[in-house]
């Protein structure tokens, strides 16, 4: 057999796209996106599935051999694996803006904490409901689900068809109004415990806000959080169900 440049190309094609996917998944997953992952384990568990993929997968076109078509397949590739990680990115965040609106409401915004994904101190709450939202995420088999939906993204071809832009729209749509939702136990109780604290000053001015206001409203804005959680599980379940329905309309071709 002899080896010539469109033989190489082809090659080359059966692993680089799926490798250029892949890749572009892991730079926006909320689970192989972490910091906490060494970028040399995210390369080898890149380079496997790429291998693992170019084996499955039937025959991809060679790949383009002059540098302008290259850089354009290599951006297309890249783009469309990270907008696959955002559709849950997109939820995870969500469930994180919940503690942090939370944690506003409470008056706990100070309590903040550095870590290694951060850029600047977050605050205790959205570090605490980050990983709730991230435990949820793997739970409901994320990462599984996303590979497979990246795997079968071939199936049309190697030139992505977006087939819902209002799907994904709706869903970055919904990281405020879900966040406030899932926050909104907290700050109903906060509202009710500033406004009695507010009517008890004005019998008992000794009865003020920084010596009863401030460690009641923590106090019970904890207890509420705490206490909602198990009715969180439905609306997260909802918003991971809609995330999914995002991703499968982004890899549907017609």
């Amino acid at each position: 057999m002899a080896l010539n440049q469109h033989l190489v190309l082809v090659w080359l094609g059966q692993f680089i796209y799926p490798f250029l996917r892949v890749t572009g998944l892991f730079l926006t997953d909320p689970l192989f996106g972490s910091a906490f992952i060494p970028a040399a384990v995210k390369a080898v568990l890149v380079a496997a599935l790429a291998a693992a993929l170019a084996l499955w997968l039937p025959g991809l076109p060679a790949f383009p051999g002059d540098p302008v078509s290259a850089m354009y397949q290599g951006v297309l590739q890249l783009s469309y694996g990270a907008l696959l990680g955002c559709t849950m990115q997109i939820v995870v965040a969500a469930i994180g803006s919940a503690g942090e609106i939370a944690g506003l409401a409470i008056g706990l915004s100070f309590a903040e904490l550095q870590y290694k994904e951060a850029s600047s101190p977050v605050p205790v709450l959205y570090d605490i409901m980050n990983w709730t939202g991230l435990m949820a995420y793997i739970g409901v088999g994320g990462p599984v689900f996303l590979f497979a939906a990246l795997a079968h993204s071939f199936h049309g071809g190697i030139e992505p068809a977006i087939a819902s832009w209002n799907d994904l729209g709706a869903l970055g749509a919904t990281l405020m109004s879900s966040a406030v939702w899932l926050a909104l136990p907290v700050l109903a109780v906060s509202l009710t415990v500033n406004i009695t604290v507010g009517l008890t000053t004005i019998f008992a001015p000794q009865l003020n806000l920084l010596t009863i206001g401030f460690p009641l409203l923590i106090l019970s804005g904890l207890w509420i959080l705490l206490g909602s959680t198990g009715f969180m599980a439905s609306t997260i379940q909802q918003i991971f169900m809609q995330a999914m329905d995002s991703a499968a309309a982004i890899v549907r071709h017609g």
